[in-house]
């Protein structure tokens, strides 16, 4: 009987495991900042990202108005990294592109970061 307890132990300890991804990561976030190749980009824009059910959606709008920026994909987890494949996108040749990301939470921001440190992008949760 005790070695039946450790083993639905270990199952429930797996389960909760898996689901941490979308405990840390679910929600809405507000567009904050971001970095590619070093330098600051899209200054002035703003946007929301939403994560829900291992799906992703960011829009950006820019500071006129008259620009929107849009990306929708699944976000898989593999190890430590999380991949998306953009299933919708502003420019059709996106879609189907992956890109793997480190993604991390520290307090109420969420960043996403590329492995060689090239794009980073800095989210609030509302």
């Amino acid at each position: 009987m005790k070695m039946m307890g450790k083993l639905m132990l270990v199952v429930v300890a797996m389960l909760a495991s898996s689901s941490v991804f979308a405990a840390n990561f679910d929600g809405t976030y507000k567009f904050n900042s971001r970095m590619k190749d070093g330098n600051a980009d899209m200054s002035g824009w703003t946007g929301e990202m939403k994560i829900a059910n291992n799906t992703i959606s960011r829009t950006y709008h820019s500071p006129d108005g008259k620009s929107e920026k849009f990306y929708i994909g699944d976000l898989t987890q593999k190890g430590d990294l999380y991949t998306v494949k953009y299933t919708k996108a502003y420019k059709p040749e996106y879609v189907g592109n992956e890109h793997t990301n480190k993604m991390t939470v520290q307090g109420n921001a969420l960043t996403i970061e590329a492995t060689d440190g090239k794009f980073k992008e800095v989210w609030t949760k509302k």
